[in-house]
C-alpha cells in the first residue's frame, strides 16, 4: 500500500509540477495558478525531494523537462484527461464541457467549423474552441493538452505522445476570373520572407501578384483582380466569391493528405471521439 501513500502525498503538486513543465518558466506558471513564484519553485523542490529524482535540469532562466520529468508529465496529463472525462460519465453525460480543435485557416474554414456545427446539434452541452494557428503551434497545443485534436494537410513524423491518422486526399487546383492566360500572376499564401510551397508545377513560369494569410484571401483578391491562386477545392467552393472565378483545369495541382492528431488514449475521450466523428462525417459528405 505504500504506493497509496505515495500519492496521496504528492497528489495536491501534480498541477503545480504540470504548470511549470509546460512553460518551462516560474513566473509564467505562477501567472497561470494564480500563486506565487516561490512557493511554486518549493512545491517542485517538494515533489523532487518525495520522489528522490530531478525533475527538471535548471539553468539560470529556464527549467528543462529531463527524463524523468517527461515521463512524468505525460502520465500527469493522461491522469487528469481520464479524470476529467470520468467525471463526465458520473454526472450522466459525457458530451459536456470544452473540446478544442487547432488548424490553420483553411481547415478551419472549410472543416473544423462546419464539423463543429454539426456537434454542437448533437451534443449541445458541449463548448467548441476553434484556434487558428500554425502547425508547429498547433501540434504544441495539443501535446501540452490545450486543444484536443489538430488537422493538418501534411504528413508528420510518428509521436510517442500523438495518435495520427490520415483521413484521406485533399484535392487542390488553380482558380481565377475567366480568360486568365500565361504568363501567370499568381496571389500565394504566405509571406514574402518565406518559402513558397504550393504545389505550382516549377515547369509553368509564373510571377507573384500578392501574399495573403489565407486561401479565401487569396479567392477574393482573385475575384477582384486577373491573378490566379492555388486553392484547396473545398475551401473553393465553400467561398462566397467562386461564381466569379473558375477552376483552371490545364494546370495540374498535386492533392495533400488530409492529417487528423489527438493523444494517444490510455481510456476512452469521449469528447475527442465525437469530436473525431463529426470531422469524419464532414469529410464523406
Amino acid at each position: 500500500m505504500r504506493f497509496i501513500h505515495r500519492l496521496r502525498t504528492i497528489w495536491s503538486w501534480l498541477p503545480a509540477f504540470r504548470a511549470v513543465a509546460e512553460t518551462g518558466h516560474l513566473p509564467s506558471a505562477a501567472n497561470e495558478l494564480h500563486v506565487v513564484a516561490s512557493s511554486l519553485s518549493r512545491t517542485v523542490k517538494q515533489l523532487e525531494d518525495e520522489l528522490g529524482v530531478l525533475l527538471f535540469d535548471r539553468t539560470t532562466k529556464t527549467l528543462v523537462l529531463n527524463e524523468s520529468g517527461k515521463t512524468l508529465l505525460l502520465a500527469v496529463r493522461e491522469a487528469m484527461r481520464i479524470v476529467d472525462d470520468a467525471l463526465g460519465v458520473a454526472i450522466g453525460d459525457e458530451l459536456t464541457g470544452r473540446v478544442g480543435i487547432a488548424a490553420s485557416p483553411d481547415l478551419a474554414f472549410a472543416i473544423a467549423l462546419p464539423a463543429g456545427a454539426d456537434l454542437a446539434v448533437r451534443a449541445p452541452a458541449l463548448t467548441l474552441s476553434v484556434t487558428v494557428a500554425s502547425s508547429e503551434s498547433a501540434i504544441e497545443q495539443l501535446v501540452r493538452g490545450s486543444t484536443d485534436a489538430v488537422l493538418l494537410s501534411h504528413r508528420v513524423a510518428s509521436h510517442e505522445d500523438l495518435q495520427v491518422v490520415e483521413l484521406g486526399s485533399w484535392g487542390r487546383s488553380v482558380y481565377g476570373r475567366p480568360g486568365a492566360s500565361s504568363p501567370y500572376r499568381c496571389v500565394v499564401v504566405g509571406e514574402p520572407s518565406s518559402q513558397v510551397d504550393d504545389g505550382w508545377p516549377q515547369s509553368l513560369e509564373r510571377s507573384i501578384a500578392g501574399w495573403v494569410p489565407d486561401e479565401r484571401s487569396a479567392l477574393e483578391l482573385c475575384a477582384r483582380t486577373d491573378a490566379v491562386t492555388v486553392a484547396f477545392d473545398q475551401v473553393a467552393l465553400a467561398n462566397r466569391t467562386v461564381s466569379e472565378l473558375v477552376r483552371l483545369s490545364e494546370i495540374e495541382i498535386a492533392p495533400r493528405p488530409l492529417v487528423l492528431l489527438h493523444r494517444r488514449a490510455l481510456g476512452r475521450h469521449r469528447r475527442t471521439e465525437a469530436l473525431v466523428d463529426a470531422i469524419r462525417a464532414k469529410l464523406a459528405t
